[in-house]
C-alpha cells in the first residue's frame, strides 16, 4: 500500500497542519471578512489578500501532491477519487 514511509507520513503531517491551522487561522480572526477560498482556506477578502493562507493553502496543496507520490499505483487512483468527493462536494451542495 505504502511505497514510501516516510514520504507518506509527511504528505500526512503537511495535510494535517494545512487542514488545522487553516481552521485554528480562521478561528482566530486572522481572516476577517474573506470573500475567496481556495481549498476551503480564506486567501482574500475585497481589501486586501492573506499572505498567511496562501501560505496555509500552499502547504495542503504540498500535502496533496505527496501524497500519491508517497503510494503504490492502484491506491493512487483510489485515493484521487476520494479526495476530489471530498474536496468538490461541498460546492455541489
Amino acid at each position: 500500500m505504502i511505497k514510501s514511509k516516510k514520504r507518506f507520513q509527511l504528505a500526512i503531517g503537511l495535510l494535517l497542519i494545512g487542514v488545522f491551522s487553516g481552521i485554528l487561522f480562521d478561528a482566530l480572526g486572522y481572516f476577517p471578512h474573506a470573500t475567496a477560498y481556495l481549498l476551503s482556506i480564506p486567501i482574500a477578502s475585497h481589501d486586501t489578500e492573506f499572505l498567511l493562507g496562501w501560505i496555509v493553502t500552499g502547504v495542503t496543496i504540498a500535502g496533496l501532491v505527496l501524497l500519491p507520490l508517497s503510494l503504490r499505483r492502484h491506491h493512487v487512483i483510489t485515493t484521487f477519487v476520494c479526495l476530489v468527493a471530498i474536496i468538490v462536494t461541498p460546492h455541489i451542495m
